[in-house]
């Protein structure tokens, strides 16, 4: 029966796939909500009913099946019925049929998030509950309350509610873009990644890492979901790196800082970057801008880490690595897809999706180029397949989102909780950015980063831009510890995930992840004071903040990996990070000093070389 079942739902992966190329070229069916109800009763069906059913008994598939009926039937009931339901004018005039189709949306959609994240549930719960029961609560939480017919109408059918912001994402770029994740791996561009990165820097010292790396910034930022970029990538990178000589935690935490980071890397930003323009307002390509620099920072840190671990376990290069020539020759299409949608984005300026869709086909109609492992017709409905129920399982998570954001909006939640950790934290920035980092990673624990960096965006970004950071620079703050709540424990998702494949212990996979990646992210706290890491204000500004942030992160992984030249004494561990925060974090006239600093660990380092290996020194950082 589950056969069957997987075949329908493959149907419904074809027929929404279908209309949402067509929506894309033509416009949306009838209207928007129409649109979103459409999109929202095939992805529910699709994750309810295949993906996460509720278990294999003929009981539990006997109540998926009511469930996914009543849910088909209530979003239908939108699609044909959505003239009357606008005119409802804010629930006065809902009628009971309405009120239960409405009902049956919000518990369908509580449903879903249950079957995967009970934290999210119990928030979404919270949310629910403080809409009808809020006026209740004395004190400062309190509102003016709510009717139950006004809630189902602006949780269940307004752009406020489960039909807002998450699914207009959901519905457009996220799934164009996890359909090309899907091309991409199904077409074999994925291996031709990490061949690719092999080749290029194999040879080097910690090679095999280090084209893990890039493989997976590469792989990841069209993922857009550290997880799945594990699991992709990693499952090749991290037994190549155990066979190279890295400790299967360290080759599993390597594996996780590269997944993660991959979301931070423009202009896909694994989605991230469409959802915040959604939310801000802000325009897209502002905010591909100015994650230019700190992607840099990030994954320059993650390569000076992978060197140092390699060199602390006396690594020298892999002889036997394909050639780059050889690589380019046999798979250089696979290039091809990736420049495309770079220049559709950022020459032609087509909408993210529209040249999301070029790109699928362009990558398809390079494999059907190819002599070898060209696509079956099974393996290229599969590309439509897989995307789509890739994005079923993020959707059932953003649909309940709409529940939470609207309480925040109607209520006047939102507001308050932004003054309350303004006070908390005395008005004090540093505290306020402090507190607002561990907030964002405990919100998003066990969630894909787009979830978690919205639910942080909702409840924190108000309350740092209330204290006289940017917009910009407050969204993208959280989104960079959204994404580290991924490998965060006591859940870990991304760490478990690494540590099966590398057969090592989670927490300390999850732990060195969190060491090998802060130097990285303390470029965060680097760009809310000082614009120019953002590629923002005047150029010899943007000039002095990426040099300073260059030398910076660079001094603070050193520092951390405990070498550079040689192993660094503690005193030189305590110069090198000091000097390297300086550097970062400091006003213009300070960064003399951090920059001295700096250097003179440096000087120290290379007469202990000297001392240590005579005129026999190794070149460096190929050794």
């Amino acid at each position: 029966m589950r056969n069957l079942v997987y075949k329908i739902t493959t149907m419904f992966s074809l027929a929404i796939c279908t209309y949402i190329i067509y929506a894309t070229i033509w416009g949306p069916y009838k209207t928007t909500i129409v649109h979103r109800a459409i999109f929202l009763g095939a992805m529910l069906l699709i994750y309810l009913w295949s993906s996460k059913p509720l278990g294999s008994s003929r009981l539990a598939l006997a109540i998926d099946t009511v469930l996914v009926s009543a849910c088909v039937a209530s979003l239908g009931y939108v699609v044909i019925f959505w003239k009357d339901i606008l005119g409802a004018i804010g629930g006065a005039f809902l009628n009971p049929m309405q009120l239960i189709v409405g009902s049956i949306i919000i518990i369908a959609s509580l449903e879903a998030v249950r079957r995967v994240s009970w934290p999210l549930l119990c928030i979404a719960l919270l949310a629910v509950c403080y809409t009808l029961f809020g006026h209740l609560i004395p004190g400062e939480l309190s509102h003016a309350g709510m009717s139950f017919r006004r809630f189902i109408y602006l949780t269940a059918f307004s752009h406020e509610g489960i039909f807002g912001l998450g699914l207009a994402v959901a519905s457009t770029y996220l799934f164009m873009f996890m359909l090309f994740s899907s091309a991409l791996q199904e077409t074999g561009a994925s291996d031709f990644f990490l061949r690719f990165t092999n080749a290029l820097v194999g040879k080097t010292r910690g090679g095999p890492a280090k084209g893990a790396v890039i493989a997976s910034g590469l792989t990841g930022m069209m993922v857009g979901s550290s997880v799945g970029n594990v699991v992709t990538t990693g499952s090749i990178t991290i037994p190549m790196m155990k066979r190279s000589g890295f400790k299967p935690d360290t080759a599993a935490a390597i594996e996780v800082v590269a997944s993660e980071g991959a979301q931070l890397i423009p202009p896909i930003m694994g989605a991230g970057a469409f959802l915040m323009a959604e939310l801000t307002g802000i325009p897209y390509w502002t905010i591909a801008i100015a994650a230019v620099i700190p992607a840099l920072l990030y994954y320059l840190s993650v390569f000076i880490v992978v060197d140092m671990e390699a060199a602390k376990r006396g690594m020298t290069h892999v002889p036997k690595t394909e050639k780059l020539g050889g690589v380019l020759k046999a798979g250089g299409h696979n290039l091809i897809p990736v420049i495309v949608l770079f220049f559709l984005l950022l020459v032609v300026h087509l909408s993210p999706t529209y040249a999301g869709i070029v790109t699928i086909f362009v990558t398809i109609a390079l494999n059907f180029l190819k002599r070898k492992d060209r696509l079956t017709l099974k393996r290229f409905l599969e590309i439509f397949d897989k995307g789509a129920r890739s994005c079923a399982s993020i959707t059932a998570l953003i649909a309940v989102i709409g529940v939470v954001q609207q309480a925040f909006t109607i209520t006047g939640l939102g507001p308050r909780l932004s003054e309350l950790l303004v006070m908390a934290a005395g008005g004090q920035r540093i505290l306020i950015l402090i507190m607002a980092m561990f907030i964002a990673i405990i919100l998003g624990m066990g969630l894909p980063t787009p979830i978690a960096y919205l639910i942080s965006g909702i409840f924190v970004a108000p309350a740092l831009i209330g204290v006289g950071f940017s917009e910009l620079s407050a969204h993208l703050f959280l989104f960079f510890f959204a994404i580290k709540s991924g490998s965060t424990p006591p859940i870990a998702m991304v760490a478990v995930v690494a540590a099966g494949i590398a057969d090592s212990n989670w927490m300390k996979t999850a732990w060195w992840s969190f060491v090998y990646s802060w130097p990285g992210f303390i470029i965060a706290f680097a760009f809310m004071h000082y614009p120019g890491y953002l590629l923002q204000g005047p150029l010899t500004g943007m000039a002095i903040r990426l040099v300073c942030g260059c030398i910076g992160c660079a001094g603070l992984a050193y520092a951390m990996q405990r070498r550079y030249l040689v192993n660094l004494q503690l005193w030189e561990v305590l110069l090198m990070a000091l000097g390297a925060l300086i550097t970062i974090l400091s006003p213009a006239s300070y960064i003399p000093v951090g920059l001295v600093l700096i250097g003179l660990v440096v000087l120290f380092q290379f007469r202990k070389r000297r001392l240590v290996y005579g005129d026999n020194v190794l070149p460096y950082p190929g050794s």
